[in-house]
């Protein structure tokens, strides 16, 4: 695992941006000299804003080292310095706009100016300009670049604990095994036979379920309609296979009744006729269509005394099958 960079390589770029070394010398200046200075500038932003001849650049000024005199003891700062390429840049960029835009590329000029001035227009005791600095450094690391120093959480660090010993586990193992060729088919083996054997476990454990299940389905209590059901389900079947498609037909149907008095739709009685089952199941619901169209085919066949065929009852057993999944 890659060591974490020192405090000294994370704090070098920082040195870099904060202490840059430029080709021409600044000018040196007191603090009440750059109070004027940035009185200058301010009244050059405001004639450019009212004409886009006096948008020169060159009437900034050079940049300039601001000597703090006054400070507190323990200070570490005694002089900042100020640039000005930003404010020439937005005069450049003013003078060649119209002068409907100038104003408002000129207004953020102006807020920046009117920041600074308050800034050092405060006591000769220097703390506003520390404050600048620190601000104008803060800006400075607040850049993507220097984000390289990360918090890290419990978990980070348990992870990279556990990295770092895999790491040197699996290490061991290769300098043993160059001592030892045999070690490498052995642990190859041995991780096969863990495999083989977590396989087998998960197959018992699936058939051990299974064989639960169809000892409890075996050992539950059949209800008595659930039995009436399968009753005249298999009477249905042995009518079909001897031919006889309508005493079929009227087994399935007393099958699909018996069906539906086990779920609590009506109590059972035998007095009643086929319609006056329909009748009590809700008008147009799943179940009172497919017992009124079953009850239709088995009234033409067993009350009409009409002939049935092999398609009849394979139209009767799958409305008694819809019925069964309703």
């Amino acid at each position: 695992m890659p060591r974490k960079p020192s405090v000294f390589f994370a704090v070098f770029p920082v040195l870099l941006v904060l202490m840059p070394v430029y080709a021409q010398a600044l000018d040196k200046s007191k603090l009440d000299q750059y109070r004027s200075h940035l009185d200058k500038l301010h009244e050059l932003v405001q004639s450019c804003e009212a004409k886009a001849s006096a948008c020169d650049p060159n009437a900034v000024g050079n940049d300039e080292e601001v000597q703090i005199q006054g400070l507190g003891v323990g200070a570490n700062v005694n002089s900042f310095e100020a640039h000005y390429d930003w404010l020439r840049d937005a005069l450049k960029s003013a003078r060649n706009t119209g002068d409907k835009n100038r104003g408002d590329k000129l207004r953020p000029v102006e807020s920046r100016l009117d920041e600074v001035s308050r800034e050092v227009s405060g006591e000769d005791s220097g703390h506003p300009d520390v404050a600048l600095a620190r601000r104008r450094a803060d800006a400075i690391l607040g850049h993507p670049e220097f984000a390289t120093v990360h918090q890290e959480s419990l978990w980070d660090r348990m992870l990279a604990h556990l990295a770092r010993w895999l790491d040197r586990f699996f290490n061991n193992v290769a300098q043993f095994g160059e001592r030892s060729p045999w070690i490498g088919p052995v642990v190859e083996w041995g991780l096969i036979g863990l495999a083989l054997v977590g396989l087998a476990l998960w197959a018992m454990r699936v058939l051990r379920r299974q064989r639960l299940a169809v000892r409890m389905e075996a050992a539950r209590q059949i209800e008595p309609w659930e039995e009436a059901a399968r009753n005249w389900r298999s009477l249905a079947e042995e009518q079909a296979a001897r031919g006889d498609w309508r005493d079929a037909i009227h087994c399935l149907y007393w099958a699909s009744i018996a069906v539906l008095e086990g779920r609590n739709l009506w109590a059972a009685n035998r007095s009643r006729t086929p319609r006056e089952y329909v009748r009590l199941l809700e008008a147009g619901s799943p179940r009172w269509t497919l017992l009124r169209q079953q009850t239709q085919g088995f009234e033409q066949v067993w009350y009409g005394l009409n002939e049935a065929a092999h398609q009849d009852y394979e139209r009767a057993l799958e409305l008694h099958e819809g019925l069964r999944a309703s």
